[in-house]
């Protein structure tokens, strides 16, 4: 067995269970769910919590059957090697790192100061933009109608409120 297999399953192996007990430990304890999950009115706290909990166990389980299934098959040895193999060039590594803080700056930083739909607009703005669209009035176009579904989607239809960061609390009162 090639040794970033072996290091992949003992990565699931130690992963899985440190997602069961994030989602069975930390998120009962941490989230109250005073109406308790999947109340009439609106989503649980839990739910994004349990949600990602669910996918990142899915994907995990995903992988170890891939994995035991090339076993069997005898086709192990041709899984790519990340650790090793040079899959990305230096730019696309600084694409990678400038994504990430965006990212970060958008959840940590945007996101409390100016807002949900705010913050998205100009997030969303920036990556049509780091896509390849030229036009400015497009990339705020596609931002502003996805910030509109967003909202008519979680306000409207689900009854969720998105954070309203600070500029929201002011402009409230």
């Amino acid at each position: 067995m090639p040794n970033h297999v072996r290091l992949e399953l003992w990565l699931i192996a130690v992963l899985l269970p440190a997602i069961a007990l994030f989602a069975f430990w930390f998120v009962p304890l941490s989230i109250d769910a005073p109406q308790g999950f999947g109340a009439d009115s609106e989503i649980s706290p839990r739910f994004a919590p349990y949600l990602l909990s669910t996918l990142m166990a899915a994907a995990m389980i995903g992988r170890f059957i891939q994995i035991g299934l090339a076993l069997v098959r005898g086709t192990l040895d041709q899984f790519i090697d990340d650790l090793t193999d040079e899959l990305g060039t230096a730019e696309e590594t600084k694409r990678g790192g400038v994504l990430n803080f965006a990212v970060n700056l958008y959840a940590f930083a945007l996101i409390p100061i100016l807002g949900f739909y705010v913050a998205s607009v100009c997030l969303t703005t920036y990556l049509v933009r780091r896509l390849g669209e030229k036009r400015l009035w497009m990339s705020v176009f596609i931002a502003v109608a996805a910030a509109a579904f967003t909202y008519f989607l979680f306000e409207q239809l689900l009854s969720v409120r998105l954070p309203d960061g600070l500029l929201g609390d002011a402009l409230e009162g």
